[in-house]
């Protein structure tokens, strides 16, 4: 009996999943710079409509044509405080991003101070 040489196992699918998935955070990787000087993180990202490796998601952020300045502040866990504690009022530092749009790329600049990295 001859083996179809198009259906592949779940095992050769699972590895060209994790082989994809590990090229693609690579290629990521290449695009974010992040540094880190004591409490201050800086990271600087820039995307385009025609990188490789994109997932369905980043598809859908390039089908509208954007162009112009944008700024948003948001809130995030601390690292003050511990255990439940962590996701007090109280915890809570600012994380502000500046970015811009353009037809067919994006890049933001994020700034933040003791905020909690997984």
């Amino acid at each position: 009996m001859k083996k179809n040489k198009n259906i592949k196992t779940v095992d050769e699918s699972i590895i060209n999943w994790e082989l994809y998935q590990k090229i693609r955070s690579e290629r990521i990787k290449r695009q974010i710079l992040s540094f880190k000087i004591g409490p201050l993180r800086i990271k600087f990202v820039f995307r385009h409509k025609f990188e490789k490796y994109r997932s369905m998601l980043d598809d859908s952020s390039f089908r509208n044509y954007e162009l112009g300045l944008w700024f948003r502040k948001s809130l995030c866990v601390g690292t003050k405080k511990k255990g439940k504690a962590a996701f007090s009022k109280d915890n809570l530092c600012p994380e502000y991003m500046i970015g811009i749009n353009l037809l067919v790329a994006k890049l933001w600049l994020t700034v933040s101070w003791n905020v909690l990295e997984f």
